[in-house]
């Protein structure tokens, strides 16, 4: 009889104790992954082929990306400072940057072309597009030059 009881202790233990670990290893399971990021490309090379480029991702909600395109401020023509977003509620834009080039010592470049690069934030489910143009922005200034449309869709 004391053999069946301790058996019995024995086994009810091993029960609760699997069932603890399993327990532990769904709640780790569940923890939410960790954003990523993301980064988009268009260079100079890429718009001699056409003015227009279309490009698509997937992302997941939480991620950041950011767009990173050829520009030479030294030519009068920039990328819209802040991009055109179908739905602000799916992606926020968080930033936006001219970076000129720089020497091996670290001086700038005069008259050479450097990169524009904007960052967003996915913050909810859905599909959102969101579009650059590349203008001479003063009033009588060619405008649509090149245009860059991104559709983001975050899963």
């Amino acid at each position: 009889m004391k053999i069946r009881t301790l058996a019995t202790i024995m086994l009810t233990g091993l029960v609760l104790f699997l069932g603890a670990c399993s327990a532990n290893n769904a709640a780790d399971n569940t923890t939410p992954p960790s954003p990523e990021y993301h980064q988009v490309v268009a260079t100079d090379e890429d718009f001699n082929g056409s003015a227009n480029i279309t490009k698509q991702i997937e992302v997941k909600d939480g991620d950041t990306i950011t767009i990173i395109l050829d520009s030479n401020a030294t030519t009068g023509f920039s990328w819209t400072e802040q991009a055109v977003i179908s739905d602000a509620d799916i992606l926020t834009q968080t930033g936006h940057q001219y970076i000129e080039p720089q020497t091996q010592d670290d001086t700038p470049m005069v008259a050479a072309g450097g990169t524009e690069e904007w960052t967003f934030k996915a913050s909810q489910t859905g599909t959102v597009k969101v579009n650059l143009s590349y203008d001479r922005p003063w009033e009588g200034g060619e405008k649509g030059v090149r245009t860059f449309e991104l559709t983001i869709i975050v899963k």
